[in-house]
């Protein structure tokens, strides 16, 4: 039985020391991005910064560098990509819808985005209210109020119980808003039916075959939404209502 232990002792030291040393490798390829990119390297930055996010690093921050590296060296499909992934991560933050806006000038597309509708203009506007880790740690305090007003209406003798049950009423709906918003913000940060094209001059066709008609043109760096998709095509579709079916190789989901 001792040696088992030992040995198993062995193995976990050197797990820890392998995420340590991983763990310690980050940081420093992040630094090496941000040296490339003051020394205007920014073709280098840019794929180093896309080292740490590959490795494993979904932050807003580091998307943001990223976006930038990329729009420096004139990539930008991927300029484009990581500033939808860092405001996915950090809505409503300025910088970035900025550099987002300049990133979209360079697409030069003349598509209309169709208005939105009063309840879509809403939705969009209490998504923005907290960030997705605002949204979370927003649900684990109403967790603990939520505990506590039970704890203290079964186990406590206090006065005023009617009171506590309707504390508890509201706090419980707070409570599974919150953790809805948070599961879907987190759910959208990560899983998305939105997509960047990614290369330049893409025909749309009208069906999943290469032989299908032409129906539109593609530009680099323009956002649609996946509709469908086979293991060769995607149906997408424009902001003006447009559809059609592209390569799926052509785009890559944010």
């Amino acid at each position: 039985m001792q040696p088992f232990i030992s040995y198993c002792a062995r193995l976990l030291l050197i797990f820890l020391l392998a995420a340590t040393a991983v763990k310690a490798q980050e940081p420093a390829a992040f630094n090496e991005a941000n040296r490339l990119y003051e020394q205007q390297q920014f073709a280098e930055a840019a794929a180093k910064y896309q080292q740490v996010i590959d490795s494993g690093f979904q932050v807003a921050d580091l998307y943001f560098n990223a976006g930038n590296a990329y729009y420096k060296s004139s990539q930008t499909a991927m300029a484009v990509y990581s500033f939808e992934k860092a405001l996915r991560l950090q809505p409503g933050d300025e910088a970035i819808e900025h550099n987002l806006a300049l990133a979209n000038q360079k697409v030069g597309s003349n598509v209309e985005t169709l208005p939105l509708l009063f309840f879509e203009r809403w939705w969009l506007q209490w998504q923005q209210l907290h960030t997705p880790a605002g949204w979370a740690n927003w649900s684990i305090a109403w967790s603990w109020i939520f505990s506590a007003l039970i704890i203290a209406y079964f186990f406590f003798p206090v006065p005023g119980k009617k009171y506590i049950r309707w504390a508890l009423a509201v706090s419980g709906i707070f409570l599974i808003g919150y953790f809805s918003m948070a599961a879907w913000m987190h759910s959208q940060s990560f899983n998305s039916n939105d997509a960047i094209v990614m290369n330049y001059s893409v025909k749309a066709k009208s069906a999943p075959d290469d032989g299908a008609k032409d129906l539109f043109e593609l530009k680099e760096g323009m956002k649609v939404k996946v509709l469908d998709a086979t293991s060769q095509f995607g149906k997408v579709q424009l902001t003006d209502g447009k559809t059609g079916w592209v390569p799926v190789n052509e785009i890559k989901r944010l």
